[in-house]
C-alpha cells in the first residue's frame, strides 16, 4: 500500500474514532457548524464578515451556518454598540455548554490517542505532523484552494 492511500484510512480512522458518542451527534449539528461555533467562541461579539473572513468562507455561506446555529439556539445576535446598523454574535448559553463540552470531548481523544505512546514517540509524532502540515498550508493555504471559491 502507498504511503498516501495508508495516511488516507488512518485518517478515516481518526475521523470515525468516537464521533456516535460526540457531543455534536447529540446536539445534531454537524463537523462544519461546530467550526463555526468554535469562531464565535473564540471571538465573541464578532460580526458576522469577520466570522466568514477567519474561516474563509463567502458571506452567504456563514450566514446560512449562523441563522442555523441561531435556530438551535445555540448563537445569539446582539446589536453593536458603537454602530446602531450592525450586529454582534455570541454563543448562548446552551452554545457556551455544548462548545466546552466539545473541546473537552477533542482533547480526551488526543489524549486517549497519544496515551499509546511514549513521551519521546509522542514528540516525535508530533513534530512530524506540524512539519507535514506546515507545508501542506504554505502550498496550498490552511484551507485548500478548492474552500476559496
Amino acid at each position: 500500500m502507498s504511503d498516501d492511500a495508508r495516511l488516507l484510512l488512518l485518517l478515516e480512522r481518526l475521523r470515525r474514532l468516537g464521533m456516535s458518542t460526540h457531543p455534536l451527534r447529540i446536539a445534531g449539528l454537524s463537523p462544519p457548524q461546530l467550526v463555526f461555533l468554535a469562531q464565535i467562541a473564540q471571538s465573541p461579539g464578532c460580526r458576522l464578515k469577520d466570522v466568514g473572513d477567519a474561516l474563509g468562507v463567502t458571506p452567504p455561506t456563514a450566514s446560512v451556518a449562523v441563522r442555523h446555529l441561531e435556530k438551535k439556539v445555540l448563537v445569539e445576535r446582539r446589536p453593536d454598540p458603537t454602530d446602531g446598523r450592525a450586529v454582534q454574535l455570541f454563543l448562548s448559553r446552551k452554545g457556551a455548554s455544548l462548545h466546552r463540552r466539545a473541546e473537552t470531548f477533542r482533547r480526551d481523544k488526543a489524549r486517549h490517542l497519544l496515551a499509546a505512546l511514549r513521551p519521546e514517540e509522542r514528540s516525535v509524532f508530533l513534530d512530524l505532523l506540524q512539519q507535514a502540515l506546515g507545508s501542506a498550508e504554505q502550498e496550498q493555504g490552511p484551507f485548500g484552494e478548492e474552500d476559496r471559491q
